[in-house]
C-alpha cells in the first residue's frame, strides 16, 4: 500500500507567513534604491541646469534675467511678474532644447495663449523625479483676466502650464529682534538678496510696488565666493501648494493652490521668490525650499557643485547660504 504525501494546510500558512515576511522586508529595500535613483537623477538635473546658468553668465557677461522678452517697458506691475518669460526659457539651448527656445513668441506673455505650445512641453531637466507625473497641469490667470477673489476664473481667463521643480530663489527675509513698531514685514530692508539680481522698487516694500528696473546679476557680484552662494533651489510640489507634507488648505484656498507661479516657462514676481522668514528646508513649497526627498532637499551651488540640504539646516545657515555678500559661511 502507498502512502501519499502532500502539504498541510498548516505548512501551506507558514509558507506564505515566510513570504510575506520576506516581501514586507524586501519592499523598504526597492523603495530606498528607487528613491536613491530618483535622487541621483535630480541631482543630475540641477547640476545641468546651474552649468548651463555658468554657460549663459560665461557668454552674455551675467546671469539669465528673471523677467525675459514682450515689449513692455519699466516699471513693471506686480500682475506683469508673473507673466514674462523666466530665466529658465533663456538656457533652452545650453540644455539642448533649442528648437522649443526658437518656438518661443518672445514678443508675447509667456501666458499667451499664442505661447502654450511651449508652456504645455515638458522639460525633463526642469522636472524632479520625485515630484510625481510631469504631465499633470496646473493653471494660471492670462494677463488680461481680472482676478476675482470672490469667485473661479473662468475657462477663457485660464492657460495651463507643465510645471518645473526647480527655482531661482532671489533672497530670504531677515527680521530684526524686535520687529520695529509700525515697520512694513514686506519691506526690501529686510531682504538679504541672492545671486540673482538688483532689483529697484517705487516704495520699499516688494508687495504690490512696481519695479522700476532690474539688473541681472553678475558672478563678480557675489563676494561671499561662488562655493558659498544657493544658485538653484528644488521647489516641489507644484500645482499644490505643501507644508509640512501635505497639501495646504485654507478657508481662502480649499483646493490648495500654488500662489506663485506654476509654470517652468514664466516669470514670478519677488513675493513668491524670495524665501520667508523663519521658513527651513522643506516646511513649504510656496514660502522655501522644498522637496518629497526624505531627510533634506537638493540645491545647486553657484560654482556648480549639488548638496543636500537636511531637514534640520538651521534658519541662519539657510541666511548666510542665500546672501551673496554677507561673510558667507565659516570654513
Amino acid at each position: 500500500m502507498t502512502s501519499q504525501r502532500g502539504v498541510t494546510f498548516v505548512q501551506l500558512l507558514v509558507c506564505l507567513a515566510i513570504l510575506l515576511i520576506l516581501i514586507a522586508l524586501a519592499l523598504p529595500a526597492v523603495q530606498m534604491a528607487r528613491e536613491s535613483a530618483r535622487q541621483v537623477q535630480c541631482r543630475n538635473n540641477l547640476r545641468q541646469t546651474i552649468l548651463a546658468v555658468q554657460l549663459h553668465h560665461n557668454s552674455q557677461g551675467a546671469l539669465p534675467s528673471l523677467y525675459n522678452g514682450t515689449p513692455r517697458p519699466y516699471p513693471l506691475k506686480e500682475w506683469d511678474l508673473f507673466h514674462m518669460h523666466s530665466w529658465r526659457a533663456v538656457l533652452l539651448p545650453e540644455i539642448e532644447q533649442t528648437a522649443l527656445h526658437d518656438a518661443i513668441l518672445w514678443n508675447e506673455f509667456a501666458t499667451a495663449t499664442s505661447n502654450a505650445h511651449v508652456s504645455q512641453t515638458i522639460v525633463p531637466t526642469f522636472i524632479c523625479p520625485s515630484g510625481g507625473d510631469p504631465a499633470t497641469m496646473g493653471w494660471g490667470l492670462h494677463h488680461d483676466a481680472i482676478p476675482d477673489p470672490m469667485q473661479d476664473p473662468s475657462k477663457e481667463d485660464r492657460y495651463s502650464v507643465v510645471r518645473s521643480d526647480y527655482d531661482a530663489m532671489a533672497g530670504i527675509e531677515i527680521w530684526p529682534d524686535p520687529f520695529p513698531t509700525g515697520s512694513d514685514p514686506n519691506s526690501v530692508d529686510y531682504v538679504c538678496w541672492g545671486i540673482w539680481g538688483w532689483p529697484v522698487f517705487d516704495t520699499k516694500t516688494t508687495s504690490g510696488s512696481r519695479l522700476l528696473n532690474y539688473r541681472r546679476g553678475k558672478f563678480r557680484d557675489v563676494t561671499d565666493g561662488l562655493s558659498h552662494t544657493i544658485g538653484i533651489v528644488e521647489r516641489c510640489g507644484k500645482p499644490i501648494a505643501y507644508k509640512d507634507g501635505k497639501p495646504l488648505v485654507t478657508p481662502d484656498n480649499p483646493n490648495a493652490d500654488y500662489p506663485g507661479q506654476v509654470g517652468w516657462s514664466a516669470s514670478n514676481t519677488f513675493v513668491w521668490s524670495i524665501n520667508a522668514k523663519s521658513v527651513g528646508v522643506n516646511e513649504s513649497n510656496s514660502r522655501g525650499i522644498y522637496s518629497f526627498h526624505p531627510r533634506g532637499a537638493n540645491i545647486a551651488v553657484a560654482d556648480g557643485s549639488v548638496r543636500l540640504l537636511p531637514d534640520t539646516t538651521d534658519f541662519q545657515v539657510l541666511v548666510r547660504l542665500y546672501g551673496r555678500s554677507d561673510g558667507g559661511l565659516p570654513e
